[in-house]
């Protein structure tokens, strides 16, 4: 019997193939993929440069340790760090084991414990990880070290929490399980500001929001921000399990051999991966694609009962003036996959950047539908 992560989250329908932005399942439904499996297919399913590039490389290396340099790493790293601007490039396996990774080497850059993080925040279910996210720390224990959480976009409360005890502030540039959630204009640089006054560490998770997802390489580096530490992921690998985290030169200079590791971190494959995702991600447009499409989001999904549209690039969020959980099933039931997000009355959207605009005004019908459908049965009520 597998232990799913789904409980009461499930999707009832099992699929079986993928193509682009459509999904098909065991019965033979086809599905507009709008929540992009979590964020992560902005490339879209099976493109054939990504699955060539895979092929090719399992036929010549399939796995090497990470004691020796490979070609395909080496490729992967440089053309990740000159996508982002970052200057270098810690591969490992997922987001949380990035953000871990980046909490480790910021406390001992710093020699402090303390930790800033904001409400409502997501950066990982593993164990360092959740001490810094807002919904699910106090699920489990021990305890996770010593975090201070605040209001996101609060300045006045970060600076009533900033001292010389801590260690780094980390947040998502835009906080997307709290529903896509973007913070008042010059507050990244302003949170760097306050960092650099007290000697912290600025750590920036774009796990979510990175690597294209909001229609730049990187959000913090799109606000003229360069962070000491970024976490990347989701979309990083086109669908292969890959994160990494992107570190400035001073930062780097904190790290000694052999203090962070992982085994499958870097591997061939998962390198093959990000590499032919970031050159499919460039010549191909997806970052332009992204801010179009978000354009046709606003537009077209602007319809009876969506209070507000909020986000940028292939990513959005649609504030509902009804629970967004019923609204996601009666999309389902039309052909939508859509996610929801922990504030309730939002619906999260992160499709590919390949998504037609058709499918868009598709959804727009549906929804419409779907909400007015919401409406009549809260009135019935």
């Amino acid at each position: 019997m597998i232990l799913d992560n789904v409980g009461a989250n499930a999707l009832p329908i099992t699929a079986c193939s993928a193509e682009g932005a459509l999904v098909w399942d065991t019965d033979g439904k086809t599905y507009w993929d709008f929540y992009g499996g979590h964020a992560v297919t902005l490339l879209g399913q099976g493109h054939p440069r990504w699955v060539e590039a895979l092929s090719s490389q399992a036929r010549k290396l399939s796995f090497f340790t990470t004691l020796a340099p490979i070609p395909v790493r080496t490729r992967a790293a440089r053309d990740l760090a000159s996508f982002t601007g970052m200057d270098r490039v810690f591969f490992v396996n997922s987001g949380a084991e990035a953000n871990e990774g980046a909490l480790k080497i910021a406390r001992k850059a710093t020699g402090r414990s303390v930790v800033v993080a904001f409400e409502k925040g997501f950066h990982g279910r593993t164990m360092g990880a959740l001490g810094a996210t807002w919904k699910y720390r106090e699920q489990h224990s021990p305890s996770h070290g010593t975090t201070r959480f605040v209001p996101y976009g609060d300045l006045d409360a970060l600076d009533r929490v900033l001292g010389p005890d801590v260690a780094a502030v980390i947040l998502e540039p835009v906080q997307g399980i709290a529903g896509v959630v973007v913070p008042p204009e010059g507050f990244l640089a302003a949170v760097k500001h306050r960092c650099e006054s007290v000697g912290a560490v600025l750590i920036c998770d774009e796990i979510q929001c990175g690597i294209g997802r909001m229609g730049v390489p990187l959000v913090s580096a799109s606000q003229g921000v360069k962070a000491d530490l970024v976490t990347v992921g989701k979309g990083l690998g086109g669908g292969f399990p890959v994160a990494a985290v992107l570190l400035d030169e001073a930062m780097a200079q904190t790290v000694s051999a052999g203090e962070h590791g992982t085994t499958f971190g870097g591997g061939p494959l998962a390198c093959a991966a990000v590499e032919s995702t970031l050159k499919i991600i460039q010549s191909e447009g997806l970052l332009e694609r992204s801010a179009e499409l978000y354009s046709t989001m606003q537009s077209a999904l602007s319809v009876p009962g969506v209070v507000e549209i909020r986000g940028g690039g292939a990513w959005a969020g649609l504030v509902l003036d009804c629970p967004a959980r019923p609204v996601q099933a009666r999309l389902l039931e039309h052909g939508f996959l859509v996610g929801t997000a922990s504030d309730p009355m939002v619906l999260r959207l992160s499709p590919p950047a390949v998504t037609p605009r058709h499918a868009v005004y598709e959804l727009a019908r549906a929804l419409e539908h779907a909400l007015a459908q919401s409406r009549r049965v809260s009135d019935a009520a």
